[in-house]
């Protein structure tokens, strides 16, 4: 069971600027033939097929910031665990967005591939109940650590403009949906909860995304959005 802290945002700095390389990378020979690959490399090869037919706010791309925002934050959980949650939490996305949680709950606890048949039943249950808590409406006491991590992942970095992209891709452009989505789902009294730890390392980041998201409009939706296009 996970146990411990959480690093603070002085630590996130420096482990973000090394982190891609220890987490995610690929020898090759002389030849060009790979000889090794890392764990999240590996993981992440294996269940991108899940993701290719999701809409744009739930692709591969997206599993692979929750890893690296998670591998970020974590200073007590054992990191293959944290790499496979992150992989595991949308992979029924695509399937079936109101229940891909549960879905995926599921899929854990069967044991479905090579990598959760080597995990220990102790193990399983963190990853299973970490995909099954993940979602922003979830409500409750945590499984453990891992699930509160792999939940303050999944927010993400408060970023208005982010929110703004990946809710557009998510709901075929409509700017006045994104932007009553974005006003009931992140606004001070908004349903998305946040796990403690999110709270604590994003606390003034946090309060400003909030109060954008309280004076979001349809016009501010698409200046955002035309910015980043």
């Amino acid at each position: 069971m996970c146990t411990g802290t959480w690093n603070g945002s002085r630590v996130l700095q420096s482990k973000q600027a090394r982190q891609r390389d220890r987490y995610y990378y690929v020898k090759r020979d002389r030849k060009g033939v790979v000889v090794e690959k890392s764990f999240q490399k590996e993981a992440r090869d294996f269940y991108a097929p899940y993701y290719a037919n999701g809409d744009k706010a739930h692709l591969i791309d997206h599993a692979d910031s929750v890893c690296n925002l998670a591998l970020e934050i974590n200073h007590c959980c054992e990191e293959k665990l944290v790499i496979l949650a992150s992989y595991l939490h949308d992979l029924f996305n695509a399937e079936d967005r109101k229940n891909h949680n549960k879905l995926a709950y599921e899929y854990v606890l069967k044991q479905e591939d090579r990598f959760l048949k080597e995990l220990e039943q102790s193990e399983l249950l963190e990853v299973a109940h970490a995909v099954l808590e993940h979602r922003a409406s979830f409500k409750g006491e945590f499984y453990s650590k891992l699930s509160e991590l792999i939940s303050a992942a999944d927010r993400g970095r408060p970023n208005l403009k982010e929110v703004v992209i990946r809710s557009m891709g998510y709901n075929n452009e409509n700017a006045e949906d994104v932007a009553k989505h974005i006003k009931e789902k992140y606004a001070t009294d908004g349903y998305a909860n946040y796990p403690k730890v999110y709270k604590e390392l994003f606390a003034k980041e946090l309060a400003e995304f909030q109060k954008e998201a309280d004076d979001i409009t349809v016009e501010r939706v698409l200046e955002l959005y035309s910015e980043a296009s």
